[in-house]
């Protein structure tokens, strides 16, 4: 009899025992799902701010004042329930600053009185100049001031080069083929500020005609592309090395002080020489970036928090 109570009394233990720990790990369980829902919420919402203060930057570039409105769109467009934002957009330093908090509410948690959490997220994104890139063509223009929308002479013609230099540089190699595979494609090699190039000498008159008419021609895009509406990557946009000099003799090697981006306007062919005409603009290139280099108005966007 003594020994039934006992193993009664033992059974009774285990199910108390049983039941507490049931109840421990429905709790860490419940825990469990409410901390990946913050998790993954906390995801997304880094993910929008990043979105938007890359978006942000980008269209510091062109119209400052439009900024906080494109992230704001950004941000509408791909989160929701937000109870804080901030936006920090300054055209001294160039960079756009978004943060934003989001009430996230618990589902089993609120039997603990956990009813919600926020999460927090923040971003800045930054536009440099480009410091090195691929894609250049193979000429190359002289430093200087440039100005957006003023239309600037990309090749010389025979008559007005220097000691038999006319802008052309040799990309990857020398000879008429690899100049004219550089123009139609650009060259696939990367240059950064502080290398030296060779310069192509002569006047390669005839492809250059033929390669800049295929980039212009191969714009098809409807309205016709502008220097002041165009679509991005537009094969009339084209990125050229800035140099320290092209009064060199012959053929000769130049410093890269930086990149400037133009808008092909076309080439003129007269007398058995080529001159190609295009206008500055400003844009968002791939590429290095540093905010050490020389702006010649070809930048890049980078997360820098």
């Amino acid at each position: 009899m003594k020994v039934f109570h006992i193993l009664k009394s033992q059974k009774g233990t285990s199910l108390v025992f049983f039941a507490i720990m049931l109840t421990v790990i429905a709790g860490f369980a419940a825990i469990s799902v409410d901390i990946g829902l913050i998790s993954y919420e906390k995801a997304k919402l880094s993910n929008t701010v990043d979105a938007a203060a890359l978006a942000g930057a980008q269209e510091l570039l062109v119209n400052f004042s439009n900024t906080e409105n494109i992230v704001n769109t950004y941000i509408d467009k791909n989160n929701s329930g937000l109870s804080e934002i901030s936006i920090i957009a300054d055209n001294l330093t160039r960079s756009v600053e978004v943060s934003a908090t989001k009430p996230v509410n618990s589902y089993f948690a609120k039997v603990f009185g956990v009813l919600s959490q926020d999460v927090f997220a923040s971003a800045k994104a930054s536009v440099e100049n480009i410091s090195a890139m691929g894609g250049a063509r193979p000429f190359a223009v002289v430093q200087q001031t440039f100005v957006y929308g003023n239309l600037y002479t990309l090749k010389e013609g025979a008559s007005d080069g220097y000691s038999g230099n006319y802008n052309a540089i040799a990309l990857g190699g020398s000879g008429t083929n690899i100049y004219e595979n550089n123009l139609l494609y650009g060259y696939d090699g990367i240059i950064s500020v502080g290398d030296i190039i060779p310069t192509e000498p002569g006047v390669v008159a005839r492809r250059t005609e033929r390669a800049i008419n295929t980039l212009v021609d191969n714009c098809n895009h409807l309205p016709a592309c502008t220097h002041t509406e165009y679509k991005v990557n537009c094969s009339r946009i084209i990125f050229i090395p800035v140099v320290n000099t092209l009064e060199v003799n012959g053929r000769a090697y130049v410093l890269v002080l930086g990149f400037a981006t133009f808008f092909l306007e076309g080439a003129d062919f007269m007398g058995g020489h080529t001159e190609i005409h295009g206008r500055f603009i400003t844009y968002q290139a791939q590429g290095e970036t540093s905010p050490d280099v020389n702006d010649y108005g070809t930048y890049g966007i980078k997360l820098i928090k």
